[in-house]
């Protein structure tokens, strides 16, 4: 008896290979060896001109990770810690500016206590301690239903310059982007989350393209154990392109790969 059986030896190659990677990079970082240089994100560089508009017009930076957009229990607790890092980023230029910064908290009400913490870090990094207001964190409760109307009515109420909507957004947040613009502000968001990409790039002057959120987070918090994470998924993907490229090579040979894949 043998413990594989053979028509799975594809997916345990393309394991060994993904614990590989993982594994050699995350030495690097133990070895404090240098690793390959994130590209910059073009909306990372949008975020400080978005923050230097809102001063300019007198008005509010407002950041939102989603309604439901802080889970820290689940498969996509890696957009959660990469949104944080934005977040800490946007919260430390808006310190250093001067500009009043509103947090919108989502649902989950346990990350509310690491939400805080994160503000509180990017106005202490800022040198302004003083200038986090805990009254400037919205929270709208648990029912999704409530928080498109309650971000529009501080829309409404307090102003706009630069909404920041990133983290794991569902698809019917589409309104509050849209309020956004109707508000004269500049729209900077993304999520990972491929089935809510199109509203973002039918309402965002900039926008984080799928996974581009999680090496933003990654750049932006100068963090190498995610930086290798993000390096070893690109390693993933060059290899997923290339099977893909030769598997199509060969069929169109008539080399039977899908049988040599045991598929």
């Amino acid at each position: 008896m043998v413990a594989i059986e053979t028509k799975y030896w594809m997916e345990f190659v393309w394991y060994v290979i993904m614990f590989g990677t993982v594994y050699y990079y995350l030495k690097k970082v133990e070895r404090n060896e240098k690793l390959p240089e994130l590209r910059t994100i073009p909306a990372t560089l949008a975020i400080e001109e978005g923050v230097g508009r809102a001063l300019e017009m007198g008005k509010p930076v407002h950041y939102s990770l989603g309604s439901d957009g802080a889970p820290i229990m689940s498969s996509s607790v890696g957009t959660t810690i990469a949104a944080l890092a934005v977040l800490k980023y946007t919260t430390r230029l808006s310190a250093k500016y001067g500009t009043r910064m509103i947090m919108h908290l989502p649902s989950q009400g346990e990350a509310i206590p690491m939400i805080e913490g994160v503000i509180r870090e990017g106005y202490i990094e800022a040198g302004k301690p003083d200038a986090f207001q805990r009254g400037d964190m919205h929270y709208y409760g648990y029912l999704t239903a409530a928080f498109s109307p309650g971000v529009y009515t501080s829309f409404v109420r307090e102003g706009v310059g630069l909404f920041m909507h990133a983290g794991s957004v569902i698809t019917y947040e589409f309104p509050i982007l849209e309020a956004a613009k109707i508000n004269n502000a500049i729209v900077i968001g993304g999520t990972p989350r491929w089935t809510a990409t199109y509203i973002f790039a039918m309402a965002c002057d900039h926008m984080f393209i799928g996974e581009e959120l999680l090496a933003a987070g990654a750049a932006l918090s100068e963090n190498k154990y995610l930086t290798s994470s993000i390096v070893s998924e690109e390693i993933w993907k060059y290899i997923a392109v290339l099977l893909l490229v030769g598997g199509l090579v060969l069929q169109f040979m008539g080399i039977p790969f899908k049988s040599l894949a045991g598929l």
